[in-house]
């Protein structure tokens, strides 16, 4: 009899190498910039993800062998084996091959909650798995649980008190290990740069779930908005954390800048591209940088920074960023817009909308 799921992973894999043929074939052609190219590249990567490959296998010592099964015997549950797998990232997985010892069911949440008391990590049961251990011998992944987690805040106002805005955004929090935060600004007011911005942030939601990093994402956009022609551009903002190591990366198409503020001290990440759909072949704009406990990044739109009267925009936004006491992200996000219309305007230029994510480590 073959075994299903030995010959499943082989038709992913021969089904991975044939994308990554493919992109060789584009990246001969049309360069290493070639938006196809990185499409088919990262298909690859996220086909060997799911048939295994990618993530290095580990055997497990002796000493943590025996803690593993004290653990799942703690809670009522019989271990057969125990590998342990590392990602890219550096973060772990657990396989454990197990059944419940005695009559009844175990949750898979209990038997996390044990190995992190004997093992003295953090592990929490993956998403999608198994998530109740009966007597039926079964694999039952745990991932390791997330160093860092977010918190999220935003503020909005439309152009004169208008009800659509212009701005959209989302935050995706915890997927595949990474915590989103994205806001898409449509040129002009109204329900058209509504609709057009709520497009792209819906396209971008799709790519992040898939696993598609955020620059691909981005080109892939781009790529869409452009294949239009209805002259209607987009900018796209990104912030996409890694919530295990902390790194971060800023993904800009022609947006406003971005601060990250780090004990005190903020950084501006000032954009140069062309918002999506002008060119085809427009590059975003990427940064990457590691965060730490108690870190905010904070993404504007356009309207925000024309609000200030000021020659260099982009430093007085960071001197008040700066200045605010408040530590919850949606309080810093309201706080953030009243300093801005603290100077009086008779009409303001365009939406504006303020997003704050605050980053902390699990204690």
């Amino acid at each position: 009899m073959i075994d299903t799921v030995s010959y499943s992973q082989m038709r992913i894999m021969e089904t991975a190498q044939s994308f990554r043929r493919l992109n060789s074939i584009y990246e001969d052609s049309a360069g290493e910039d070639d938006v196809v190219g990185a499409q088919l590249s990262e298909v690859a990567q996220l086909l060997e993800e799911a048939a295994g490959v990618g993530l290095r296998a580990v055997t497990a010592d002796q000493g943590t062998a025996r803690a593993i099964r004290r653990a799942a015997a703690s809670v009522g549950v019989r271990v057969e084996s125990v590998m342990f797998f590392q990602r890219r990232n550096g973060s772990t997985e657990l396989s454990v091959i197990a059944h419940a010892s005695r009559r009844g069911c175990v949750r898979a949440a209990e038997l996390a909650a044990a190995l992190t008391e004997y093992i003295g990590k953090e592990y929490v049961p993956s998403r999608g798995g198994r998530g109740v251990i009966t007597e039926r011998t079964s694999e039952f992944i745990f991932e390791e649980a997330p160093v860092f987690f977010t918190l999220f805040g935003q503020a909005s106002l439309s152009k004169d008190d208008d009800i659509v805005s212009g701005d959209s955004y989302t935050y995706l929090s915890n997927y595949g290990g990474k915590t989103y935060v994205a806001l898409a600004d449509g040129m002009g007011t109204g329900n058209v740069a509504r609709r057009t911005s709520g497009d792209a942030i819906e396209l971008f939601e799709q790519f992040a779930q898939t696993g598609f990093g955020e620059k691909t994402a981005f080109r892939l956009i781009n790529s869409a908005f452009s294949s239009r022609n209805d002259d209607n551009p987009v900018t796209l903002d990104c912030a996409g954390l890694d919530l295990v190591n902390g790194e971060c990366f800023i993904v800009k198409l022609g947006a406003a800048s971005s601060f990250i503020r780090q004990k005190k001290s903020v950084t501006i990440v000032r954009p140069s591209s062309l918002p999506a759909g002008v060119l085809a072949e427009a590059k975003p704009d990427t940064e990457r940088v590691f965060l730490t406990d108690g870190s905010y990044v904070v993404l504007v739109s356009d309207g925000v920074l024309d609000a200030l009267p000021f020659y260099d925009k982009e430093m007085q936004f960071a001197k008040i960023l700066e200045s605010v006491k408040e530590e919850n992200p949606k309080v810093m996000a309201e706080r953030l817009m009243e300093e801005v219309l603290f100077y009086p305007r008779d009409k303001y230029r365009d939406d504006m909308t303020v997003l704050v994510l605050g980053v902390w480590k699990n204690r």
